[in-house]
């Protein structure tokens, strides 16, 4: 398990890690709660390069990732700087975001041709956070 729950959130960070190229904000082109989510993945890329772990830990991730992560024996923090150190940049872009009443799933692509993943969102604490950050959905 532990294993798992490392791959997943490591991954969709390792993902701003492959381009060097500046992206405008995607946020602008949602509305509403699917704005809210995409400002959410903005914030995970925001957090990576400002090197702050604590700030995925605590305002990004939902408490059950990060309870996911001290269930599999380790802490979050931990994970993330490691996830962080491995990444050389940190452009995300939102293509979709799907709201489906308190859950929500955003298609995030690393730079204008890179990988895309599905990251899932819940609400919690009225706000949108990440319990999944990765599962590839092809470019």
């Amino acid at each position: 398990m532990k294993a798992a729950v490392t791959l997943a959130v490591a991954s969709v960070l390792a993902l701003t890690g492959c381009g060097a190229q500046t992206q405008q904000s995607s946020v602008d082109t949602f509305q509403g709660a699917e704005r809210e989510v995409a400002q959410k993945v903005e914030d995970l890329q925001e957090a990576g390069k400002s090197r702050e772990p604590e700030n995925i830990c605590s305002d990004i991730l939902a408490a059950s990732l990060v309870d996911d992560l001290k269930a599999a024996g380790t802490d979050c923090q931990d994970e993330m700087s490691k996830a962080i150190d491995d990444a050389d940049d940190y452009e995300l872009e939102v293509l979709d975001v799907t709201i489906n009443g308190s859950s929500a799933t955003a298609r995030v692509r690393q730079g204008d041709d890179g990988p895309t993943e599905t990251m899932q969102f819940t609400r919690e604490g009225g706000q949108w956070r990440a319990t999944s950050l990765s599962s590839s959905s092809g470019s």
